[in-house]
């Protein structure tokens, strides 16, 4: 493992706050120029939908950490639970309670 200086250290972080400015800058230039209900909105709002899916979906199906010690079973029912907890309440908080009480009943008891 190669030990990185003082210097590329720094550039790095420099590299990555350059990097992440010049995006929000851009973002903040183009968003008046966009009408928030045109089709580049409607398909950056499905694109960003996306990507959480497949991030959520990823952590479901491959976890890592704590997460990998415990069986597929287990983390789909505390999701269903979340879910169905969504759909009857249609409140956050409640069904962020539900899911992980069930995910903890799941663990427990299988």
């Amino acid at each position: 493992m190669e030990d990185y200086g003082f210097f590329q250290s720094w550039a790095a972080v420099f590299c990555a706050i350059v990097g992440t400015i010049i995006w929000r800058i851009a973002g903040v230039v183009l968003a008046s120029r966009i009408p928030a209900d045109g089709p580049v909105m409607g398909w950056v709002n499905t694109m960003a939908y996306a990507m959480v899916s497949a991030v959520l979906l990823l952590i479901l199906v491959h976890p890592t950490g704590v997460l990998a010690t415990t069986g597929l079973d287990h983390r789909l029912i505390g999701l269903g639970g979340g879910l169905l907890a969504m759909f009857i309440s249609k409140r956050l908080i409640f069904s962020l309670l539900c899911g992980i009480s069930a995910f903890a009943v799941a663990i427990q008891l299988i």
